[in-house]
């Protein structure tokens, strides 16, 4: 927009779009609020062009029907959790209210809480502006906000870079101070400078650096310890989420959960809080790791012998017995988590891709990505069960010279038993398979802020279900009130904007996973166990989904001279420490 009238403000109040008193050499408002006073310009061009970035979002906004109504709603419904940006920011800045309103504020409740997303802003909101936390945290948001606007995370001139180096020296500086090392702020700078390096990793399809991970989990004692007392809830929580960040690397790593994690999971100081299936959940994980990490260790390639059989089926007793706290824990989750299931032409549109025609639907991004954990590592234990009954076959079959057709020492149970564990093997599959509409919905162009304002986008849980449906989502009779609109598959705007920032990034994770468990040439299940056709069908997502998030070089469709099984082994190195599957 043309602006042909000098102002006398000075440059940092014109950038803030405030009014400035004009005193010299250092204006009263900037003086009022400690900011850097950039002083008065003396000439002028004839043209100057005003950046309406904000007027553009205000009025995308607008159209998306987030106004007043919506934001008033959206505040009461989050100030219970304190996820309300209170602080005013040094700068006319939008990346980190963006980053807030798509990536922290929704979805978040008590129940499904890990930590650092629903301590973030209340933390957050208590530091001053150079502190290691606000730093970090601007990091992040530059990040993303430039993936939404250029395509682009991260390079070395970047804002997001310069915050990044930044916010390294201000938790040098603060972690000087050892009264600062037990601090929630302090934990949550570090995480998020872990989640920084997670991101960057990612799309450099290189290895995530562990030193803000191994940072956090050394910090866990001085947090427990001697600070729990200066604000508890906050640091049970970070405590929460620095466990869960431990859990999910290992599962990943396919090692133990390191000593000083494990003691809080399991021994006096656990935190798996009753009303948190999310800690809970990481509680059984622990055991998963474990028991993944010795099986990986002791069940290498060995002579097949009777031996090798018996210790095989100690394997398969106590996989077997952690998967029964899996499915108790399934069993334990409020009514409301639990996935409705629509249907292709019926229930949604028919243009949005499926598997078998069938859609699940969740409240909330985060809870569906509890269930994919929940679901993979069932997984986890399914692979240790199916191997270990191999072992078993082999021994059987080369040292007795029998089938199992002969079954004279009773081993006809390995066929039963593999037809059962392959039977809830390709369920599980299958369910990872009908989330991916939920996430995704019709989507197939690389993400862009227009997204946002785009009513082309179809996502299922976005759009208005039968009254069956409905009637299951609520808990409630079909015809018990006629015309309710259902609370379970939101409507509001809230609700699409976060599928569409956050769908794609939950769906990386487990699909990912897939591909690196199943793989026809070095994964450690033959994908001949997948149901005809499922394996091409999960690359094919899997690739969408890389490039929906600009992650594909070639964006979209590009595959030339690239494996996919490859892609994700390099996409899991680098999220090897971020929470999820």
């Amino acid at each position: 927009m043309v602006n042909r009238g000098p102002s006398g403000a000075c440059v940092t109040c014109k950038k803030r779009r405030v009014k400035c008193d004009e005193a010299r050499p250092h204006c009263g408002p900037c003086q009022r609020l400690a900011l850097h006073c950039g002083g008065y310009k003396t000439k002028f061009a004839n043209l100057k062009f005003r950046d309406e970035t904000k007027k553009v979002c205000a009025r995308v906004a607008k159209r998306q029907g987030s106004a007043d109504t919506d934001r008033s709603q959206d505040h009461d419904h989050n100030k219970g959790h304190g996820l309300v940006l209170q602080r005013p920011l040094s700068q006319p800045d939008t990346a980190v209210p963006f980053y807030i309103q798509l990536y922290v504020s929704p979805g978040r409740e008590i129940e499904s809480a890990r930590g650092f997303f629903e301590m973030l802003i209340p933390i957050y909101n208590s530091q001053a502006q150079d502190s290691a936390l606000t730093l970090a945290v601007s990091a992040v948001a530059s990040g993303i906000q430039s993936l939404w606007r250029h395509g682009s995370f991260q390079s070395l001139s970047s804002p997001a870079e310069r915050y990044h180096t930044r916010a390294v020296k201000s938790l040098r500086r603060a972690l000087q101070d050892r009264n600062e090392w037990g601090q929630p702020a302090t934990m949550l700078a570090v995480l998020a400078l872990q989640w920084y390096e997670n991101i960057a990793a990612v799309y450099g399809l290189r290895s995530a650096t562990r030193i803000h991970h191994n940072g956090a989990v050394s910090l866990l004692p001085f947090v427990a310890s001697k600070y729990a007392h200066v604000d508890d809830k906050a640091s049970t929580y970070v405590r929460r989420f620095i466990l869960h960040a431990e859990v999910s690397s290992a599962l990943r790593q396919e090692r133990p959960v390191q000593g000083i994690v494990y003691s809080w999971i399991a021994g006096k100081h656990s935190i798996a809080a009753p009303d948190n299936p999310s800690a809970a959940l990481d509680a059984i994980g622990a055991s998963v790791a474990e028991l993944q990490a010795r099986y990986k260790q002791l069940s290498r390639p060995q002579s097949q012998t009777l031996s090798a059989a018996q210790d095989a089926r100690d394997w398969i007793a106590e996989a077997k017995h952690i998967d029964g706290q899996l499915m108790a824990w399934a069993e334990t989750v409020p009514d409301h988590w639990r996935p409705v299931k629509l249907f292709s032409g019926s229930d949604m549109d028919p243009s949005i891709p499926t598997y078998q025609a069938v859609c699940e639907i969740y409240p909330s991004c985060q809870i569906g990505a509890i269930w994919n954990l929940y679901r993979v590592q069932r997984l986890l234990l399914a692979r240790i069960i199916i191997t270990s009954l191999g072992i078993i076959s082999e021994s059987t079959s080369t040292f007795l010279g029998l089938t199992m057709e002969d079954d004279v020492w009773g081993w006809g149970w390995v066929a039963e038993e593999f037809a059962g564990h392959l039977h809830t093997l390709q369920t599980l599959v299958d369910e990872i398979c009908h989330c991916v509409p939920f996430y995704l919905g019709n989507r197939t162009r690389t993400l862009g802020i227009r997204d946002f304002a785009d009513e082309t986008i179809i996502l299922p849980s976005c759009q208005p279900q039968p009254a069956h449906v409905t009637a299951q989502a609520e808990g409630t009779s079909p015809h018990s009130t006629p015309g309710q609109s259902p609370s379970y598959a939101s409507r509001d705007q809230q609700h699409k904007r976060s599928l569409i920032a956050q769908g794609p990034w939950h769906l990386m994770s487990p699909l990912s996973r897939l591909l690196t468990l199943f793989s026809k040439d070095h994964g450690p299940l033959p994908v001949s166990l997948l149901r005809p056709g499922q394996h091409e069908w999960i690359r094919g997502q899997f690739l969408r989904v890389l490039g929906l998030l600009r992650i594909l070089p070639g964006g979209i469709g590009y595959v030339d001279d690239i494996s996919v099984e490859d892609l994700a082994q390099a996409v899991r190195k680098g999220a090897i420490f971020m929470s999820g599957p």
